[in-house]
């Protein structure tokens, strides 16, 4: 005989599984993270709506402000932005908005060439997210 106690665990534990899974599919990040290389100080993604497109304003250094023009198409919008070291551990920099420009900045580093990771959090109409990162690199001189 099947008790009360068993009838409402397995209850519980398939609501668990199907919030699980609804979260992981439905409401979460894309599994297809796109990501590119940024070539003459720019790089862009193609996307249902349109082309994201990323552009480093001015010179990308270390210790200094730095300027980009994000161009997003029309029914997405930039959630968030951050820029990351992947070489070295260098924390999350936000990317806010100025004045209408997009401003970050990078700290100090020792490596003679460092790897960064500019990441935007895109949302679509649905509410759904994408992530995409943009590599780029430093160099000490």
């Amino acid at each position: 005989m099947i008790s009360k106690t068993n009838v409402t665990i397995f209850v519980i534990l398939i609501i668990i599984s199907i919030t699980g899974a609804y979260y992981k599919f439905v409401n979460s990040t894309k599994s297809n993270q796109s990501e590119c290389k940024v070539l003459s100080d720019a790089c862009a993604f193609k996307h249902q709506y349109g082309e994201i497109r990323i552009e480093f304003v001015t010179e990308i250094q270390t210790e200094e402000e730095i300027i980009l023009n994000i161009d997003i198409p029309e029914g997405l919008v930039l959630d968030e932005a951050w820029v990351e070291g992947v070489d070295m551990f260098m924390g999350k920099t936000p990317v806010v908005l100025e004045n209408g420009k997009y401003v970050t900045f990078l700290g100090s580093c020792n490596l003679a060439k460092m790897k960064w990771r500019l990441n935007l959090k895109i949302l679509n109409k649905n509410g759904q997210i994408q992530l995409y990162s943009a590599n780029f690199y430093t160099r000490q001189d």
